[in-house]
């Protein structure tokens, strides 16, 4: 399990290098408003905060926590008293019991080692009729690394969460798509809503088999 000095050692400049993509995380905000409409957030290993940010300038009451003193030193000024340091592991999540009507970690539970303190402080601070969403590589054991310490299939993280007293279900983000980006060539934002939302879904599936590889997945309190 790690200490604070593992995380900081780990989750440092080198590792965030890569991870600044605001346009994702604005996109990634509003299709939680469209889908969701949550009026209270937690982002899970929120890195330096882009969707809290974003959450924020759409009127959700969004917060993060992260274990990484470098991460946490990049937030933006104006959402640093929203975001907490917190190792997963074994830290409370600083918030009252049933604080949020939707928690999302994105690409963030494969990083945990104590799943059972991890998931208890999922149960205590979601709202009785709150959602989380979880994004994550589904790679299974064979993709496990320093840092990447529990990957697994979706099959496994059912297991595991059901455990844990929540139900699980597939969740595809398709939704979040933008068909002026770059599927704009085939202008596919001219079809009707409901085959705007067909293509969308084609088009991630393909993406994601091909490329991304991830699962993506909806826990509810039984």
């Amino acid at each position: 399990m790690y200490e604070d000095k593992d995380l900081q050692r780990l989750y440092d400049e080198k590792y965030f290098a890569t991870r600044q993509r605001p346009p994702m995380w604005k996109r990634r905000a509003e299709f939680i408003v469209e889908k969701f409409n949550p009026k209270t957030v937690l982002d899970i290993g929120c890195s330096w905060g882009e969707l809290v940010k974003s959450l924020n300038d759409l009127n959700v009451n969004a917060f993060g926590i992260d274990g990484s003193d470098f991460a946490i030193s990049h937030v933006d000024p104006t959402i640093k008293n929203k975001v907490f340091k917190v190792n997963l592991n074994s830290d409370p999540f600083p918030f009252d019991d049933q604080t949020f009507e939707l928690i999302a970690g994105f690409y963030v539970i494969e990083h945990v080692h104590n799943m059972q303190f991890f998931a208890k402080e999922l149960h205590r601070t979601l709202k009785s009729e709150g959602k989380i969403w979880f994004l994550t590589p589904d790679s299974g054991p064979e993709g496990r690394n320093e840092v990447d310490v529990f990957t697994n299939k979706f099959e496994d993280w059912k297991k595991i969460f059901e455990e844990y007293k929540f139900k699980v279900e597939k969740f595809s983000p398709h939704g979040m798509l933008a068909l002026k980006g770059k599927l704009g060539k085939f202008k596919l934002y001219k079809l009707p809503r409901s085959l705007q939302n067909v293509a969308k879904r084609v088009a991630y599936d393909i993406a994601n088999k091909k490329n991304m590889k991830d699962t993506s997945f909806i826990l509810t309190k039984n």
